[in-house]
């Protein structure tokens, strides 16, 4: 189990190379719904997105000799970006696996990178056991996406962020893809009864929901969303799967079409410019927003990597839904 205190000293380890983000109040959103609503702008990291977080905490945790080793590291995009950071920072040698349906300006953002790109599968369930198999076979060192303790730890100094800017909070609202981040989240808060930790998921990659549904690790939904961050499923035997079932209080599904809505909400409301992933929690809120009334929110916003013709048409059709 991971406790407060392990997070604690992970963020002591990698605080001055990440950015504390800002916590900003949403007046809009706090007028729709009763509550008083923040924006975790994590979209404002280093990197674009909180996955520095993650890996930071895993490479500080390795000895030495392995850092002598080649790592390798398996994304959809936003780890993929801050393995390739890290790689400039530490020196490393690597190989990184992204899948060959990975977003077009996700692998743009890695192209001019040293690491040796290989694409591989359709899902990243398939992209990270290849990762996996890779880095078994060359005795290298493997930067897990999600399934990794000091992965976790990294995640989780969100949350002590957002206890520092916001000691009252009463429910915090986050994006599930493979879990590192809200199982983090949770981890901080699992002494805390009276936070409740709320993910949420797109309805066409649901697989931590049904996952705790079924009570046993599903397989990977083939259908495609626009929230491609939160695609590809859960590896067998996910540490992420047993934090979230004990320790989250609720997973809120959410639809396309309330993704694009809350991109252009955010767009409209706040001149913010977020990936769909990020925009969930903005949507779940907007679902069932008499829910929080009177509560202290935090909405987390996670990355910010949108291909420029998605966001222009998802302006035009729904700049005026709120």
């Amino acid at each position: 189990m991971i406790h407060k205190s392990n997070i604690e000293a992970t963020y002591s380890s990698i605080k001055d190379d990440i950015f504390t983000t800002p916590l900003i109040y949403s007046s809009k959103l706090s007028e729709m719904s009763g509550a008083n609503v923040y924006l975790k702008m994590e979209h404002l990291q280093r990197t674009d997105s909180f996955k520095i977080r993650g890996v930071l905490s895993k490479i500080n945790s390795l000895v030495e000799k392995d850092l002598k080793k080649e790592l390798v590291a398996a994304s959809t995009g936003n780890h993929a970006a801050a393995f390739s950071y890290a790689s400039q920072k530490f020196g490393f040698k690597g190989k990184l696996f992204l899948p060959k349906t990975v977003a077009k300006e996700k692998l743009a953002n890695v192209s001019n990178t040293e690491l040796d790109i290989v694409l591989y599968g359709n899902l990243s369930t398939e992209t990270e056991a290849m990762a996996r198999l890779y880095a078994k076979n060359i005795s290298g060192v493997l930067i897990h996406p999600y399934n990794d303790i000091e992965i976790i730890k990294g995640q989780g100094t969100i949350a002590l962020e957002i206890h520092a800017q916001l000691p009252k909070v009463d429910t915090i609202i986050s994006p599930i893809g493979g879990g590192g981040l809200i199982s983090g989240i949770c981890s901080y808060y699992s002494k805390d009864k009276n936070v409740n930790i709320i993910g949420c998921q797109p309805e066409k990659a649901s697989e931590m929901f049904d996952s705790i549904r079924e009570n046993k690790i599903v397989v990977p939904s083939t259908s495609t969303t626009i929230a491609d961050a939160a695609m590809g499923g859960i590896e067998k035997g996910s540490l992420t799967f047993t934090i979230c079932k004990k320790l989250l209080s609720d997973i809120i599904l959410i639809d396309e079409e309330a993704i694009k809505k809350a991109i252009a909400f955010l767009y409209k409301y706040h001149d913010t410019i977020i990936e769909p992933t990020a925009a969930l929690p903005v949507a779940a809120l907007l679902k069932k927003n008499n829910d929080y009334r009177n509560k202290n929110v935090v909405l987390i916003l996670t990355g910010n990597k949108i291909n420029q013709k998605l966001l222009t048409e998802i302006n035009t059709h729904y700049g005026n839904c709120y």
